[in-house]
């Protein structure tokens, strides 16, 4: 009893701020915001709400629905983990009336922002706004962009027009413009145009572009634009490697924004487009989500990867294009058929098929070798980014061989990646058989640290994985386990992991 009390006083004696050693925990994801373009997109919420009546989703872009408590308001309150590191981007309609639909205004409108844009100057409506977006914990306010500016200034040239916006928006602090359709949407010297006038006029400011791959090399930012759920994961293969084949012009930002898949943009290199959004399952009107469907990933069950995605980007930053990718030959090839409700684009009844290389990697990595023991291996994509940090991931596949035999799911296979020179953590999304790595130097004596991209602790698991020479391997049931510790309860995202390697080398880290 005497000892026990002895033990107890000394805790109680303890300098404050003192932490004992067996007590310091180290997190292996900063806990700074990282500095990506990725952002929210109110695009399909507008549509949520009001179960996507033809014609009706513009009305749902209002002050209410962002800031209100309302039932399916509250947009601001979306991903309390991440949106410090979120731009938040108001689509379409922000800026124009409820009935008088001339788009490319590029104001606030004081219908739907009442309390923002009853008074002051343009660009001091803004800034109240954009305050407000913030005060809510958001990196800053972006907004959809039509590729015109509206009928009403016509009188105006397009230089004068939008250097008086791109002025009004740096003063406010607005962070992003997702420059849409219109006009001039498939013009890439209008776009060309209208970028350099940012980076004049709002040099602060992104400046997203669409729908012509010309862009890409002067573009900030380059969006793989709309793409159906079910069909995402291939379709978004394909069009980002049409994207990372390109070379930047000097001085240009060019990062390919892979939209609403967070894996492929953590292991990519890609910014974050996000469009799903945390009222799931049936839409108001009891009708099923056909835009987020409940079949195959089940989209919004899967916001732990969205979290993982950005996260990771604090780590390992979306960069921009270089030319330097290395592209499988061999497609792998994707097939669903659409029931009732499953697709916006895609009718009951009819089938898609879409194919993508196999593997994909960026920043001078060599392709992973892939081996299954039967069957369809899974999508591998891996990337080294340019401050050192890897990434792999491996992404599932929607198989149909009838109507009624539809799967999908991610197969497991043994993948081994040469990683060459250790220079940074590394970032492990999706499901394996085994992970192999390899690199230049010995791994003998090294220590294995890892933790859930969500999780704030790292643990050593260096004695559960197998070390042998300049090889790492981790057991897929290991990156499961670590992959989907700190997961929300429910959620159906894949796992998503970082480890680090400490040791006997002089890179420690």
């Amino acid at each position: 009893m005497k000892y026990l009390l002895t033990c107890l006083l000394a805790i109680i004696m303890a300098p404050v701020g003192v932490v004992q050693p067996e007590l310091k925990a180290k997190n292996l994801i900063p806990a700074t915001p990282g500095t990506a373009p990725d952002y929210f997109c109110t695009w399909n919420v507008q549509g949520y709400v009001l179960s996507y009546a033809k014609g009706k989703l513009r009305n749902a872009m209002t002050e209410s629905n962002m800031f209100g408590s309302g039932k399916y308001q509250n947009w601001l309150g979306f991903y309390p983990r991440i949106r410090s590191d979120l731009y938040f981007v108001m689509d379409d309609s922000w800026d124009v009336g409820f009935s008088n639909y001339d788009f490319g205004a590029d104001i606030l409108s004081p219908e739907r922002f009442p309390t923002f844009a009853i008074a002051g100057t343009e660009p001091e409506k803004l800034k109240k706004l954009n305050d407000a977006v913030q005060a809510r914990g958001w990196r800053a306010v972006g907004g959809w962009i039509c590729a015109n500016k509206a009928v009403k200034y016509k009188n105006m040239s397009d230089q004068q027009f939008y250097t008086e916006r791109l002025q009004w928006m740096n003063a406010a602090g607005w962070g992003y413009w997702k420059v849409d359709w219109g006009k001039h949407s498939r013009d890439a010297q209008w776009r060309r145009q209208l970028t350099d006038l940012a980076h004049q006029y709002a040099p602060r400011l992104w400046v997203e572009h669409a729908l012509n791959w010309n862009c890409v090399p002067f573009a900030d930012v380059f969006r793989t634009y709309d793409i159906e759920a079910i069909t995402a994961i291939p379709v978004t293969l394909f069009r980002v490697c049409q994207g990372i084949k390109q070379v930047a012009e000097p001085n240009a930002k060019a990062i390919i924004n892979c939209e609403d898949e967070p894996i492929i943009g953590a292991a990519l290199g890609c910014a974050i487009g996000i469009m799903r959004h945390p009222y799931a399952d049936n839409l108001p009107n009891g009708q099923q989500d056909e835009v987020f469907p409940p079949v195959t990933r089940v989209v919004k069950h899967c916001l732990n990867a969205v979290e993982r995605g950005v996260l990771w980007h604090r780590v390992a930053p979306p960069f921009k294009v270089d030319g330097q990718v290395n592209i499988d030959p061999m497609n792998l090839t994707d097939t669903w058929y659409f029931h009732a409700r499953e697709g916006w684009a895609s009718k009951a009844g009819t089938w898609a098929t879409n194919s993508a290389p196999a593997r994909i990697t960026r920043g001078g990595l060599p392709l992973p070798t892939v081996k299954v023991d039967a069957g369809e291996p899974p999508f591998v994509i891996a990337s080294r980014n340019p401050d050192g940090a890897m990434t792999i991931a491996t992404l599932g596949r929607t198989i149909c061989t009838s109507p009624t035999d539809r799967k999908y799911w991610t197969p497991l296979a043994d993948i081994t990646l040469n990683g060459g020179k250790l220079a940074g953590p590394i970032g492990i999304f999706g499901y394996y058989k085994s992970l192999t790595l390899t690199f230049d130097g010995p791994m003998t004596g090294r220590t294995i640290l890892a933790q859930d991209i969500l999780d704030t602790q790292a643990k050593d698991i260096t004695d559960q994985v197998v070390i042998k020479g300049n090889t790492l391997i981790l057991p897929g049931k290991l990156i499961k386990r670590i992959g989907l510790e700190n997961s929300t309860p429910g959620d159906k995202s894949d796992p998503g992991m970082v480890i680090s390697i400490s040791g006997t080398e002089s890179t420690s880290l």
